[in-house]
């Protein structure tokens, strides 16, 4: 068996499975079917002439590529030349307006690139309704051709899923290019950019112009090249006296490519049928769609089916509401919706069947095949309430609260596929808007919630969309973070921000709003702008605390804290370090002056600053800090405690008296989760300053403490209180390893490590770093159980993942990628792999080498206790000893001038300088490692002037290349 999980044609792939590289018809996994994997289709169907008579729509198709492609020679040597670039994988997005002929582009190229010899795939999501539970699967992947993977309707995926789509395109081990094509390119895909950042996957979108932006083709050109083959198609022999509609080059509806095709094939229709062409692109739906209508009468009228052509119409109207379906969703479907026909449903679907068959080739029977190109279906969707203002096309009153309707109740299985059509429609039809989706998202703005995050943000970008609707949802929003819906909340947080920041001059209000969104940006991995947004805040509120205004110092000292976290997660350490020492200034002054009203944003704050100390590497103050911390949250959890327990129990409870032990506070159930979770986080942070102070036990209590809490909330809320719960783990685990209770060391970091591999398959921008410190940490507990090998495979993983990380945050990542590197030769070298231990080694003296250039004595301590480590392995090994030389030397040249200030690394020098004589001695040199002990000793002395540096020539870092 591998972890590798291979795309063949016809499989259904299900989520986080193991799968063979060789598969007898075998089924992948028991969790949710993801998406189903299927040949992309190279070949045009063949098409009635009879049928597209009676249906001309149906020639629009983007399957049957009836009209020739035209132009676009830009955009598909762009296409070509991403395909055959030297990554290994990567994915590119083709967005723009629908109609604008994504799919034809995609289409066109799927087939040059078979032509090309590469293998052409399209992924379809299961909400697209055409999976069945779990389909086997035959064959075996070809692994030596290239792979396109086409997804369309990609925005409507949820995020995690196309994470793991990609994913399963790296796993493929071949060259993989996955084409992703979609309307927007908003929020939804900068969430998605980042975070596919985050696993190295090289990313990169092609917006599709209009047609006045297409140097290779003109409005015209497209219409007489549509023109002639749509008159082919339906038997017209004078196509050349079919004009184009006036309005062709300065409409912009005629922008897009569709909208030309629909107009060349309505005038040819018309034509056909000896009437005047349809003005206009919302005429020319009108036409195009009672056509349709015209051929549901046909049917009724010649007893072909048993609907009368209103419900027809219906059945067309749930269809383009739905997409394709199981036939036991589509009757359920139907009950809810209310066709006007006493015919049982299941006539219904036949009948419906007749004119709209389902799709060959999918993975499952479906019923309920809607209208296609989009456009036309959302153009009925519209056409068919009332307030379109087109003349001769009559709405059905059934349809205006259709979409309540099918939405009543518990959520049907194309909640989202429904949703996203009603905000296409309504985005381009302003009765659509003000007649269905505004009452309904006013009346459930739950829904909107429940429409993902990628719709989330396409509503948040209707111009028009009254900020109303945006409000209402807005309270529905989880508070936190949410992976599915972070990328729509930080759209309509920033929509919501203008308009708010419009309408008030309170600056209050301004920075509050401003702090909001940054919380927003922060947790859809936009940092950057998180950033800019929080400094906003805090310049607001910085001139408000210096008016002296009542809520200006509270408020300033608040996201002061923000700023700091912002800052910390953009590397800015010391600048974090700044903002919360200020923050925690501002709270006591506040606390002194109003005892009890300030004492939980101080908590907050001391916790903060514990933290950022202890980052800069002040743990004495840091320790004074976070005691202080968790005392007040114990006093806050204490008072939520008996709040809670004189409710439960009436008002002559007597609630907790004496007041509990931390340990009963800690683990009490009564006690608000809002005072638990920060009294955890805050005896956590204890936990680390009492080891490094040496309270060992001390520390294992806290952390103990902290787990016990983050455990109870989690079990409760595990969307919220999982991420907190990991790190008190391996906070845990670390502290259970220093008092040498090793087995139970590791269970712990097992279950971080668990929990945090679920959550950074959810959500990697946001917990790929911590799983790779929880990796690293099991590392550490692995290594005194003598488990060697899985040591060594948990930290290839985490200097993997930083590795990534790096690559992309350089300032940020780089120093963890060098501590893991150092681990991870350390641990290769006590499994006997010293090859690769060099190797490690010697990729992380390169980026210490340069830290201790640009930095201080720090990083210059720091590179000295590399090369001491890498000098000693080789002394053990008794080979490569001119190296170890060099190396060795190295440091000592380093430290001397460290060491002469008070501190420890005096002792690091003697270590130094010891195994510098060491080395000597084995290389026969005898005199000069007795030299260099004396120098030493004078050293410790006092006599500095004595000590000098190393007398042996220095060679720099650079001159080795740890290479073993």
């Amino acid at each position: 068996m591998t972890a590798h999980r291979q795309w063949i044609e016809g499989a259904t792939i299900h989520g986080s499975v193991i799968q063979a590289r060789e598969i007898r018809a075998v089924h992948l996994g028991a969790e949710r079917a993801l998406y189903a994997v299927e040949s992309f289709p190279l070949t045009r169907p063949a098409i009635s002439d009879t049928w597209v008579r009676q249906q001309p729509a149906r020639l629009l198709d983007a399957r049957y590529a009836l009209v020739d492609f035209t132009g676009r020679h830009d955009e598909l040597a762009r296409l070509a030349a991403w395909r055959d670039g030297p990554d290994q994988v990567s994915a590119l997005l083709v967005h723009g307006p629908g109609g604008q002929g994504k799919s034809r582009i995609a289409a066109q190229f799927a087939r040059s690139s078979h032509t090309d010899g590469w293998r052409v795939l399209q992924a379809r999501h299961a909400t697209a309704g055409l999976l069945s539970p779990s389909v086997p699967i035959t064959g075996r992947a070809d692994g030596g051709t290239g792979v396109l993977m086409v997804v369309d309707y990609a925005e409507r995926w949820p995020t995690a899923d196309l994470i793991e789509l990609l994913l399963d395109a790296v796993r493929q081990g071949g060259r993989v290019r996955v084409l992703l094509v979609a309307r927007p390119r908003g929020t939804w895909w900068q969430h998605l950019a980042h975070r596919l950042g985050d696993f190295d996957i090289p990313v990169s979108d092609l917006a599709l112009p209009g047609l006045s932006d297409d140097a290779g083709v003109s409005p015209q050109t497209l219409f007489r090249t549509a023109r002639d083959c749509f008159a082919q198609a339906l038997g017209v022999a004078d196509a050349h006296a079919v004009g184009p509609p006036d309005g062709l080059s300065a409409d912009p509806e005629y922008r897009q490519v569709l909208a030309v095709h629909m107009a060349a094939l309505a005038a040819v229709d018309s034509h056909r049928r000896g009437r005047a062409a349809p003005d206009g692109a919302a005429a020319v739906s009108a036409y195009l769609l009672a056509r349709e209508r015209a051929h549901w009468e046909t049917l009724h009228a010649n007893k072909r089916v048993l609907i009368t052509p209103d419900a027809f119409g219906q059945v067309v109207y749930t269809a383009a509401m739905t997409s394709a379906l199981s036939h036991r969703e589509a009757l359920g479907v139907l009950a809810r919706i209310g066709v006007g026909s006493s015919e049982h449903a299941d006539q219904i679907l036949k009948d419906h069947a007749l004119s709209y068959p389902a799709e060959e080739g999918g993975t499952g029977g479906t019923v309920l095949e809607p209208l296609y190109p989009d456009r036309l279906a959302e153009d009925f969707l519209a056409l068919s309430v009332a307030g379109h203002g087109i003349d001769g096309y009559a709405p059905d009153p059934w349809a205006s609260d259709a979409p309540r309707r099918l939405l009543d109740g518990e959520s049907p299985p194309c909640l989202r596929r429904v949703l996203a059509r009603l905000v296409a429609t309504a985005a381009r039809w302003p009765h659509v808007r003000s007649a269905q989706l505004r009452p309904l998202l006013l009346e459930r703005p739950e829904l909107g919630v429940a429409a993902g995050g990628a719709t989330l943000a396409a509503l948040s970008e209707i111009v028009d969309l009254d900020p109303d609707v945006l409000e209402a949802i807005e309270a529905h929003l989880p508070d936190g973070s949410h992976t599915d819906l972070n990328s729509g909340a930080a759209a309509l947080a920033q929509r919501l921000v203008g308009h708010r920041l419009a309408r008030t001059h309170d600056p209050e209000d301004q920075a509050r709003l401003l702090n909001a969104l940054a919380q927003r940006q922060s947790h859809a991995g936009l940092h950057d702008q998180a950033l800019k947004s929080g400094q906003r805040a805090m310049e607001i509120r910085r001139s408000m605390s210096a008016a002296h205004t009542d809520t200006g110092e509270p408020s300033f000292a608040v996201v002061l804290c923000d700023v700091g976290v912002y800052l910390a997660k953009d590397g800015q350490f010391a600048d974090a370090l700044a903002a919360t020492d200020q923050a925690v200034r501002l709270l006591r002054g506040l606390r002194d002056e109003q005892p009890g009203r300030h004492d939980d944003a101080l908590a907050v704050a001391l916790s903060n600053y514990a933290a950022d100390l202890a980052t800069e590497g002040h743990w004495a103050e840091a320790l004074d800090t976070v005691q202080e911390a968790v005392e007040i949250r114990r006093r806050l959890a204490v008072a939520a405690d008996r709040s809670t327990s004189a409710v439960a129990d009436g008002p002559t409870a007597s609630a907790v008296a004496a007041g509990p032990t931390a340990s009963a506070v800690a683990a009490g159930p009564t006690a608000s989760a809002a005072q638990r979770a920060p009294l955890a986080a805050a005896l956590a942070n204890l936990a680390i300053c009492l080891s490094r102070a040496g309270r060992r036990e001390e520390a294992c209590a806290a952390a103990e403490d902290a787990v016990a809490i983050q455990r109870d909330l989690a079990r409760t809320n595990p969307h919220t209180h999982e991420p907190a719960l990991a790190s008190a783990l391996v906070n845990l685990s670390r502290r259970l390893t220093h008092v040498s209770r090793h087995t139970h060391a590791r269970e712990a970091a097992h279950e971080a490590v668990a929990v945090l591999r679920r959550l950074a398959h959810v959500n990697p921008a946001a917990y790929e770093e911590d799983l790779a410190v929880a990796l690293l940490n099991l590392g550490a507990c692995l290594a005194p159980l003598n488990h060697r090998a899985e040591t060594c495979r948990v930290l290839e993983e985490t200097a993997a993942i930083r590795r990534r990380l790096a690559a992309r945050n350089p300032r940020q990542y780089e120093p963890a990628l060098a501590a893991s590197l150092e681990s991870l030769g350390l641990a290769s070298f006590r499994a006997g792999r010293h090859n690769r231990a060099f190797v490690a080694w010697s990729e992380a003296i390169e980026l210490r080498g340069r830290f201790a250039a640009a930095g201080g004595e720090r990083e210059q301590a720091d590179l000295a206790g590399l090369l001491c480590t890498v000098a000693w392995m080789h002394l053990a090994q008794g080979r490569e000893l001119p190296r170890a030389l060099k190396v060795i030397e190295e440091a000592v040249e380093l430290l001397w001038p460290l060491a002469r200030k008070p501190g420890p690394l005096g002792a690091r020098l003697v270590e130094a300088v010891d195994i510098h004589a060491r080395v000597l001695t084995a290389l026969d040199h005898p005199a000069e490692a007795a030299e260099v002990r004396r120098r030493l000793m004078r050293f410790q002395r006092g006599d500095l002037d004595h000590g000098g540096g190393p007398a042996a020539t220095t060679h720099g870092v650079g001159d080795w290349n740890g290479s073993s």
